[in-house]
């Protein structure tokens, strides 16, 4: 996700310039002269500015960010606060959702801003601390966010596939988001230590400073292709895999009491089939909302992975290009790279889109923070002894399930 160095030698063949300011200028003695183009620092300044002003198309990506920035925030602390407050959504799935939620945070909030100014300006502005620390905590949100992807797949599959051989619990989950952030941490440590700012101008000034490695362009290439292996060909086989065979289960069985004569495996299901018909019915339609309850979760979180896939694939294969047979920087691969890596910072954004459309859960919370508000005074009381009040409830017993939720929050 790292931007491209610019070559100073070939920046301005496109701006705007007098002619007769640079014939007279080149016609000077060669010997004064500080930039190849053999004009005053403060003419050549003038030079770097006009060209690393924004053009039409990167005004657009500039709101096109604004927009992930905005849309990100908003979601994924939709997220945290959606499982915080409803003990019910307390589940392990969500742990690890509320997991991949922070790291989408945090990546849009301190990794967003600064990278997007970059990618339009060509410079980094902010010191060398802060190219080391904002790139390795872009590489470990996408670290923590594949493997995150790759436990809930192996969790969902032990789940669903091979329910007595596995138990997922809550201590579980916590440990491997412990595991995951650990591993995610190490993995980027060796590019946050050679990384480093590097001016490319003659001329005293910030404009085009690069953010970039210290190390050889071999070490670079074989660091970069680990990462895409790591963090992209192996965890997406193995979730291809897990999902595949969740797919199978979930779907080319019948569901307990559509058939008499082929009914799915009981333990499938969370309660045993009794002998009695009233038992039998009973467990029947349990079972057939347990399993259609695991269609809906599986269908959200494939939509989730593939999502994540074709976000960063474009980028990927762009620095697959550009590390092994060479990617020519024209203004079509500029445009490219500028937009695939957009489309990693849209994907941070896009998660709680897709929760809110496929998971009725998530969408009656993230409806409820923005309609429901508890005050002190003025309204109906929600329950008997409470000086809390609920704006929207229409019902007495909707208004106390939502004060049970509240005095559970608080």
């Amino acid at each position: 996700m790292n931007a491209s160095a610019t070559d100073p030698s070939t920046i301005f063949y496109d701006t705007q310039w007098d002619n007769d300011t640079y014939n007279s200028s080149t016609n000077s003695n060669k010997t004064d002269c500080t930039n190849e183009y053999c004009v005053s620092d403060e003419d050549y300044i003038a030079m770097i500015e006009d060209y690393i002003f924004p053009s039409t198309y990167e005004w657009i990506l500039i709101m096109l960010h604004l927009t992930v920035f905005v849309v990100g925030l908003v979601g994924n602390a939709l997220v945290c606060v959606s499982v915080y407050r409803n003990h019910s959504m307390r589940t392990v799935t969500n742990y690890f959702i509320v997991n991949l939620a922070v790291a989408d945070f945090m990546v849009i909030l301190i990794c967003l801003p600064p990278t997007v100014l970059w990618d339009v300006t060509k410079t980094w502005f902010f010191g060398s601390i802060t190219c080391k620390l904002v790139l390795y905590l872009q590489n470990v949100s996408v670290g923590v966010s594949v493997l995150t992807l790759t436990f809930i797949s192996v969790d969902r599959w032990y789940a669903i596939c091979h329910p007595l051989s596995f138990k997922s619990t809550a201590s579980r989950a916590k440990t491997s988001i412990l595991l995951i952030w650990l591993i995610s941490v190490l993995i980027g440590l060796p590019e946050a230590i050679v990384l480093d700012t590097r001016r490319s101008l003659p001329v005293d000034t910030t404009y085009l400073t690069d953010c970039t490695h210290t190390w050889s362009e071999n070490s670079t290439r074989i660091y970069q292709l680990f990462l895409i292996l790591v963090l992209y060909v192996a965890p997406f086989t193995l979730m291809a895999f897990t999902y595949y065979q969740i797919t199978r289960v979930l779907w080319n069985k019948n569901i307990p009491g559509a058939s008499e004569t082929n009914h799915y495996p009981s333990r499938m299901c969370g309660n045993k089939i009794g002998n009695r018909m009233g038992a039998v019915r009973t467990t029947s339609t349990s079972c057939e909302g347990q399993i259609r309850s695991r269609r809906k979760a599986s269908k959200m979180l494939m939509a989730v992975v593939v999502m994540f896939s074709l976000c960063y694939l474009p980028v990927h294969l762009i620095n697959v290009l550009r590390y092994t047979v060479g990617l020519p920087q024209t203004p079509a691969t500029t445009v490219a790279s500028l937009m695939s890596h957009w489309l990693c910072y849209a994907n941070s954004a896009v998660n709680p889109i897709i929760y809110n459309i496929m998971n009725g859960k998530f969408r009656k919370e993230f409806k409820n923070t923005f309609t429901c508000q508890c005050i002190k005074k003025n309204r109906r009381p929600c329950a008997t002894g409470t000086s809390y009040l609920c704006k929207y409830t229409s019902t007495v017993s909707h208004c106390d399930k939502r004060m049970h939720e509240l005095v559970n929050f608080s």
